[in-house]
């Protein structure tokens, strides 16, 4: 698809700073082949990736058959690998929650398909999604009999409902990460806990693929966060950092798709090797895994001793 020059960006989309550095020239590897630049800003941390599209060219860049998230393929291998990560996954984050929070109301922004909110259902949890993909928001209410919405609704929720809400790998596509912050913080209780996972621009795998790291994936990825951003949007909205966790297989799924994209040869072993080698190097030193979870705590509530950490 033939792409007009790419112009530079006047501003920060996340803090307006003016004093903006080009960090990286890539192509959407997954679907379309254009051409994209991520600039960093030295102000707030964060990169973005830019030209950012339209909000009504964006649904376009989701529209495959293998984007997995929005789908229940479990045909070929690479499918089959992530449902049986997601599937362990699933458990390992209703544990997470528990540890942190007693309230059974919760939100997922960015609920998919339905399968992490469905599991909270038989576990009790009282179930909200909001999801923007028709097809998706579809199977998890036809196939679930879950309750799910579209984003625009979010404003129409009452303030003050929900004790958890959970982003599992959506704030990174967020247009407007400040307006989203501000729904969440309206919708969340006092002393309540909002768990969000990202991508690690800061990680190992991220620094040995380059270009061709898979969790770039512009531009449906719009903004790429690493510690330091996530705080400064965490603060400006006045959440808590109470913790964060890593996300250790998201290592070895992003190499797989990485290795893909290079036309590696032998792409699974060469992807567990790197995969193994980045949380390797992770938990030997910075701490710096492939994905992170980041629990935010809305102030109000005194913390109970059972949830410090």
């Amino acid at each position: 698809m033939k792409q007009s020059p790419i112009s530079a960006p006047e501003k920060c989309l996340l803090c307006d700073n003016k004093e903006l550095t080009k960090h990286l020239e890539l192509k959407d590897y997954f679907l379309t082949e254009e051409t994209f630049h991520i600039y960093h800003c030295p102000a707030c941390s964060i990169m973005f990736t830019w030209p950012k599209p339209e909000s009504h060219e964006l649904p376009a860049y989701y529209r495959s058959k293998d984007y997995i998230s929005h789908s229940n393929k479990k045909s070929d291998l690479q499918s089959r690998v992530y449902q049986f990560i997601r599937n362990y996954t699933l458990r390992q984050k209703i544990r997470l929650i528990r540890r942190f929070t007693k309230g059974n109301m919760i939100l997922d922004i960015g609920c998919a398909t339905g399968e992490f909110l469905n599991q909270c259902k038989k576990r009790g949890y009282t179930t909200t999604g909001v999801e923007p993909d028709e097809q998706a928001r579809g199977y998890a209410a036809g196939v679930h009999g879950l309750n799910v919405t579209e984003p625009g609704e979010l404003n129409n929720i009452p303030p003050l409902t929900f004790d958890v809400i959970t982003l599992w790998h959506v704030l990174e596509h967020v247009e407007d990460p400040d307006e989203r912050m501000e729904q969440i913080y309206r919708l969340l209780k006092p002393g309540g806990y909002v768990f969000i996972a990202l991508p690690n621009r800061a990680s190992n795998d991220a620094s040995h693929y380059g270009k061709y790291w898979a969790a770039w994936d512009v531009p449906r990825h719009l903004f790429h966060y690493d510690r330091n951003s996530l705080k400064f949007l965490a603060e400006k909205h006045l959440f808590e950092i109470s913790d964060i966790r890593p996300m250790l297989f998201d290592s070895y799924y992003i190499s797989l798709l990485s290795e893909k994209y290079m036309n590696h040869s032998l792409c699974f072993i060469r992807a567990a090797y790197r995969g193994f080698v980045s949380n390797f190097m992770a938990g030997m030193g910075n701490n710096e895994y492939s994905s992170l979870i980041y629990i935010l705590r809305k102030p109000g509530a005194k913390i109970k001793a059972a949830d410090a950490v």
